[in-house]
């Protein structure tokens, strides 16, 4: 008699193939729900901290994404930053990302503060990306609205929100 043990092949190779399967499921499922996200600031002076949902516009392909959340916080009496969160940046971008852009200049005026930067690295996830380097930020937040305009890379971008109360 054989003392070895039987080993059904046909079974094992089934039981391989359905664990292959359900780790294929389990990474689409969580990859789907992907998300790079950054930290978000907590203000506590209201008076330097400005949210707005709007709408982000990619003109070079025409890609809008809507109620895209915009917070700036004015960290000194001359920089801010802009934290964007859920931002995608065309249709064949599988996640959403939270973005930041630190270190912008500032001027406030009576009727609205006025930013502008260049040359600024953006952050995701606490992650810089070089290649996406923010040129030419412009904006301004009035009393109710905040609008920007910049390039990430060599891709021009606009955002125009309405401000929310905190």
């Amino acid at each position: 008699m054989n003392s070895e043990p039987q080993y059904d092949l046909k079974s094992n190779y089934n039981s391989q193939d359905m664990k292959k399967i359900f780790t294929f499921i389990l990474l689409a499922g969580m990859l789907s729900a992907c998300h790079i996200t950054s930290d978000e600031p907590e203000v506590q002076d209201k008076e330097k901290s400005y949210e707005a949902y709007g709408l982000l516009t990619i003109p070079s392909s025409g890609f809008t994404k809507e109620d895209v959340r915009t917070k700036i916080v004015l960290v000194d009496e001359e920089q801010l930053d802009i934290y964007m969160f859920d931002v995608k940046f065309s249709s064949m971008m599988p996640v959403t990302i939270d973005m930041v852009i630190s270190g912008v200049g500032y001027l406030k005026t009576a009727d609205e503060i006025q930013f502008y930067g260049d040359s600024i690295i953006p952050t995701a996830g606490n992650k810089p990306y070089e290649k996406y380097i923010v040129t030419n930020l412009q904006g301004f937040i009035s009393s109710d609205s905040l609008c920007l305009s910049n390039n990430y890379g060599d891709t021009p971008s606009a955002y125009a929100g309405k401000l929310t109360k905190e």
